[in-house]
């Protein structure tokens, strides 16, 4: 059946290019300008980094992403360091700051950079010609003993340039020398052309681009058994006859520029059947139909034989499903482009006839495909595994983009659940402390569940945390998603407590130091030590003063011991009279040492009015005596330790 190339060019934003035969679309490329192709494109670049681990170096070659340039694909003539008979490592070959010559090899993919060559190749009508090689091989598609031989034949009596390596192309297979001797002079000139540009230009920069889509089919896939080439865009047209020109200007081609006012798609019927490349399942003539789940590893294709029931018993359905199975995914690959590894489960035969059939019609129906693959023969579990070279982006990938409320899977969490788990975070973050308020955002359907369902566990967590809860739908969140805003306490709230208990522990000692008097005791104010100094000599070693000021007063009290026996004395004899007051004394030390942080500062009698300082000195004389005669200390005057300290003693 003859092929038709169909291009529709028309929009800039997106051009397509189908070949049908007949009314079956069985090719469909698609370039869509906000992805610009990269592959086959040669570049300057420099190196900007090298990766020891994975024996590779990431080029700078003028993208947004460097690209990755692996050791099995940097050519000899680009090795800083030679060393016979060692295998080579890229960190000893290349240097940061090199520049190369590279070509894409991959485009760029998902958050992959593309994939870089300096092997470079040169497509042309007929030839590819490889640049620092030193081969000529020809297409595994030319099967015929005697048209190789004819061709290689051929192609040894042409003038081929030195270090120049040649594969010839399947469309070759029926062309005379002249024709071959053309397409060569054109791809040495074309040579001649990168190597001035590489010359001149300052990396990273382009040097040499591919031609758009609408040239490079007509290049790759215009063979004898297509009949009409139609262009719908003009500027596209003129492209391909000026290509055609150059190339090939002996050969007549049917290259029609299509003036119909219905699309050029659309007359040819076949717009359906680029709708259907999105869908996941794909229907079979005997009612069987086929699953495509993409992972980010492989590809998964499932045989389900669906509503077939026209077959004698479950093995001749099984084989029929499988071998129109077969042909569907032979196609599909080419139409989406599926690359990678690729895992196809057919329903299990117990024939081991069928299966062997089913896997020769697999083979036979891909060996039209262009892109290189290896295919495993079927498991016993019915399982066929293939690798598949990816030509260009799939139409899948061009065209749409992931989801942004399933991100890609899907799938959406229900209403209900969307507000449990809303209710779980909130929970969460009350839990944590620190929230002041707290506003739970949902979408409309969410928030009322939360309201209407889970009203009594909202008004529990509100009581318990006495923080006050608000939810609210918001129609900016997507289905499946919920917001928290929590107002969280200020720094200076949550530091206040630590920072009063510190001042309240500092305080009393500060105060301690700076009233701590330093003139002489008066006589009244000395009873509480003199009266200490009749304690058990081993309550005294028990409680010896362990502070600094403890120790100076020790020392003070130890020089002013025999005053201090002789002032309690006199104070004895004269217990009626008035002792005049003398400048306030600081008190004695407490039996444990430690220091009175419940005293109150005298006052000195300079400082005190004249009456006050009657009253006081009448006070002191009205102390009580203990009954051995001597005074007892008072609890103004002692600590509430030595005030126990004294009880027991006495």
């Amino acid at each position: 059946m003859e092929k038709k190339i169909l291009i529709d060019a028309l929009h800039s934003e997106e051009k397509r290019v189908a070949i049908v035969e007949g009314d079956t679309l069985v090719d469909f490329y698609v370039e869509v300008a906000s992805k610009e192709q990269l592959k086959g494109n040669i570049y300057k670049g420099v190196i900007a980094r090298i990766e020891p681990g994975l024996q590779a170096a990431f080029v700078d070659f003028g993208q947004k992403k460097q690209g990755f340039l692996q050791i099995r694909e940097i050519a000899p003539d680009f090795f800083q360091n030679k060393k016979e008979g060692k295998r080579p490592r890229v960190q000893d070959v290349l240097a940061k700051g090199q520049e190369i010559i590279v070509q894409v090899e991959k485009d760029e993919r998902d958050t992959k950079g593309a994939s870089l060559t300096t092997y470079l190749s040169l497509p042309g009508r007929y030839i590819v010609m490889m640049p620092g090689q030193q081969r000529v091989g020809i297409s595994r598609k030319i099967e015929d003993r005697d048209d190789r031989d004819r061709l290689k034949e051929l192609f040894s009596s042409l003038k081929l340039p030195k270090d120049m390596g040649f594969i010839l192309r399947t469309t070759c297979s029926d062309i005379s020398g002249e024709e071959l001797a053309n397409d060569l002079k054109y791809l040495t000139k074309l040579w001649n052309k990168i190597q001035a540009e590489s010359k001149k230009a300052s990396a990273p920069a382009l040097i040499y681009k591919e031609h758009d889509m609408a040239v490079r089919t007509v290049r790759d896939y215009l063979t004898s058994d297509v009949a009409e080439v139609l262009v719908d865009d003009e500027t596209a047209y003129r492209k391909i006859k000026e290509f055609l020109r150059r190339t090939i200007p002996w050969r007549k081609i049917n290259i029609t520029y299509y003036r119909g006012k219905e699309p050029i798609f659309s007359q040819h019927a076949i717009e359906e059947q680029i709708a259907r490349l999105n869908e996941r399942t794909v229907s079979l003539p005997s009612h069987g139909y086929l699953v495509f789940d993409k992972t980010e590893a492989l590809t998964a294709i499932d045989v389900n034989s669906g509503r077939s029931r026209k077959e004698e018993n479950v093995e001749a359905t099984a084989f029929k499903t499988n071998l129109e199975a077969v042909e569907e995914i032979a196609r599909q690959l080419r139409l989406r482009d599926i690359g990678g590894l690729v895992v196809m489960d057919f329903i299990d035969m117990e024939s081991a006839k069928n299966r062997r059939e089913v896997e020769s019609s697999l083979k036979r129906a891909l060996s039209s495909d262009k892109a290189h693959f290896d295919i495993t023969g079927i498991s016993r579990f019915g399982i066929v595994e293939m690798t598949r070279e990816r030509l260009r982006p799939s139409y899948v990938d061009s065209m749409n983009t992931k989801c942004l409320v399933c991100g890609g899977a899907g799938i959406l969490r229900s209403d209900e659940m969307v507000a449990v788990s809303a209710l779980r975070e909130l929970h969460s973050k009350l839990s944590a402390g620190g929230v002041k308020g707290l506003t739970c955002r949902l979408p409309v359907e969410s928030a009322n569940y939360l309201i209407n369902t889970k009203r009594s566990d909202i008004l529990a967590l509100e009581k318990s945390f006495g923080i006050a809860i608000v939810v609210m739908g918001d129609t900016k969140l997507l289905p499946g998603q919920f917001a928290l805003d929590v107002e969280g306490l200020k720094e200076t709230q949550k530091e206040a407590p630590k920072e009063a208990r510190k001042e309240a522990h500092r305080t009393p000692r500060k105060e301690h130091r700076k009233e701590a008097p330093k003139e002489p005791q008066t006589e009244a104010a000395q009873e509480p030590q003199a009266l200490q100094q009749e304690a058990p000599a081993e309550a005294q070693q028990r409680d010896k003063p362990k502070s600094r000021r403890s120790r100076q007063r020790s020392r003070r009290r130890r020089e002013r011991e025999s005053a201090q026996q002789a002032a309690r004395e006199e104070t004895q004899q004269n217990s009626s009279a008035q002792v005049s007051p003398g400048p306030a004394a600081p008190e004695a030390p407490s039996s444990g040492g430690q220091e009175n942080e419940a005293e109150t500062p005298r006052e000195s009698p300079e400082e005190a009015p004249s009456g006050m300082q009657g009253e006081a000195a009448a006070e002191a004389t009205r102390e009580p005596q203990t009954e051995g005669g001597e005074q007892a200390a008072s609890p103004e005057a002692e600590a509430p330790r030595d005030t126990e300290l004294l009880q027991e003693q006495h």
